[in-house]
């Protein structure tokens, strides 16, 4: 008997712990990643994350852990420890007189209590996260994609005058939102003056009348996704059914992508990120998708740029990301065929962003800063490119990869208010007049890049993405964008079937 109490109370423990794990993790992953989805967290569980920034699992052990061990340890005195807490009862029936000891839970009682914690932690954790949302949508079955894809293998692309050189940037967690209220934005002083002129110096694809952007779709919100998303022209979708992620070497082996099709036209192809390459599957996806070099903080340890001990965020900051760059792409512009060089920038990652060293402090929060100086630090890259003799037969395209993960950075915005991701096009090879409100997302952009490097799409669309400077509507504009949203977060047999896990594969 003894026995099986001391197991019911360790069990009962267990119960508490786990009730509490659930409740601090679901406060922690909101108050820090904001608007993370389940699509997210899944991917995240389910891929590598080598490399993660050392500080996020700091922050889950202070936040997470060391609180549901406390509650776990205040719990278990109220709930489960026996002959310690209780009320003394003194009852006079007649003339008999009692005296007990009253433990307010006991026996079946505690456990009905401590099974009682256990439902409120995962109300509040499906509630909050969207859980049942999530399931329901991996049961629910869409068509949308296999009714809208079209296989670029299947297309005519072709270079007939020429193939320019392409410089792409992801700017990390850039939305057009940073700009001021009379650009179209939600801050009282533009925090991205020189975004906003390139934007308005060039072409850039709006929501609005204004400064605005692509908007954001289930499985492009993280920038593995993203980068999926705008080089493939499709969601980057994870089943909770069916085979685990990683089953094959190759990333989405099924799909042909921006760095297939231009290896297959001869371009040379680099990746430069100042995290490690390796983290979220990227360095696999860009390898197996165009033969990319990557460049990443192993890299620049490996040629003296840095030391091991000079690894600061999550590898090296965007300030020498910037300069190291420039060598990286005189390299490529010195060899004979086109190149095709990638960027992925980090400062501004959630929580509150890197302060590169030479960066200005004019706000008062850290994040407007940061924000501020990438916005600054890209613009003299770009000069920089304008400069080079290759110039002239290079077109650049700056992209934020999602919107902003920090969780109270927009914690007082109108809920009316449409953030959507910054984009600019510049020294493009076509031009258009439509570029203010359009309805488009960034799977828009794996066409539309190709366009702005002299490719004719015969098709105008790829993927599930549209050409912007094409006279084709988005998919976004011809369902609507809360359908489109709707069913591209729904199970798609056919991605499954065909993309993640073809057959012949």
């Amino acid at each position: 008997m003894e026995m099986k109490r001391k197991l019911a109370n360790n069990f009962g423990t267990f119960v508490l712990f786990l009730s509490s794990v659930i409740l601090f993790a679901t406060i922690w992953t909101l108050n820090t990643f904001g608007i993370v989805t389940m699509e997210e967290i899944v991917f995240t569980m389910l891929v590598p994350q080598e490399g993660m920034n050392i500080s996020i699992i700091y922050n889950f052990i202070l936040e997470v852990l060391l609180p549901s061990l406390v509650s776990t340890a205040i719990l278990y005195i109220l709930l489960i420890r026996e002959n310690e807490i209780g009320m003394e009862v003194d009852l006079k029936i007649k003339k008999f007189q009692f005296k007990k000891m009253v433990y307010p839970f006991h026996g079946g009682l505690k456990f009905l209590a401590v099974f009682l914690v256990l439902v409120i932690s995962l109300i509040f954790c499906f509630y909050r996260l969207e859980i049942l949302d999530y399931i329901k949508d991996q049961i629910t079955v869409s068509t949308l994609i296999e009714e809208e894809y079209v296989d670029p293998r299947d297309v005519n692309i072709s270079f007939e005058n020429g193939k320019r050189n392409l410089i792409y940037i992801y700017l990390e967690s850039m939305e057009s939102s940073y700009t001021s209220y009379s650009n179209g934005g939600t801050q009282n002083v533009d925090l991205i003056p020189e975004l906003t002129k390139l934007a308005n110096d060039n072409i850039s694809f709006s929501h609005t009348d204004k400064l605005g952007g692509a908007q954001a779709v289930p499985g492009t919100t993280w920038t593995v996704a993203a980068m999926v998303a705008q080089t493939s022209g499709l969601p980057l979708k994870l089943s909770i059914d069916g085979n685990a992620y990683g089953k094959y070497v190759s990333f989405l082996p099924g799909v042909y992508t921006l760095g297939d099709i231009l290896r297959e036209h001869g371009y040379n192809q680099k990746l430069m990120v100042g995290s490690e390459a390796s983290f979220g599957g990227r360095e696999n996806y860009f390898v197996s998708h165009g033969g990319y070099e990557i460049y990443d903080v192993n890299t620049a340890i490996k040629d003296g740029k840095m030391t091991e001990e000079d690894r600061v965020w999550w590898g090296f900051e965007d300030k020498n990301l910037y300069d190291w760059a420039k060598d990286e792409i005189l390299e490529l512009a010195s060899q004979e065929e086109p190149f095709n060089f990638t960027l992925l920038t980090v400062d501004t990652h959630f929580e509150d962003g890197y302060m590169s060293y030479g960066c200005e402090t004019k706000y008062d929060d850290q994040y407007s800063n940061v924000i501020a100086c990438g916005s600054k630090m890209v613009y003299e890259f770009v000069e920089w490119i304008k400069e080079q003799d290759f110039y002239k037969n290079t077109a650049i395209v700056l992209v934020g990869d999602h919107l902003t993960m920090d969780a109270d950075f927009f914690a007082t915005l109108s809920p009316t208010y449409t953030r959507t991701i910054y984009n600019v096009f510049i020294n493009s090879s076509v031009t258009t007049e439509n570029t203010k409100n359009r309805v488009f997302t960034t799977l828009d952009m794996f066409p539309s890049t190709l366009a702005s490097i002299g490719a004719n799409v015969s098709s105008d669309r790829l993927g599930i993405g549209t050409n912007l400077f094409s006279d084709k509507q988005t998919l976004a504009e011809k369902y609507g964008i809360d359908v489109f949203h709707s069913e591209l977060a729904m199970k798609s047999e056919f991605y499954n079937d065909t993309l993640v896990y073809p057959k012949d594969k």
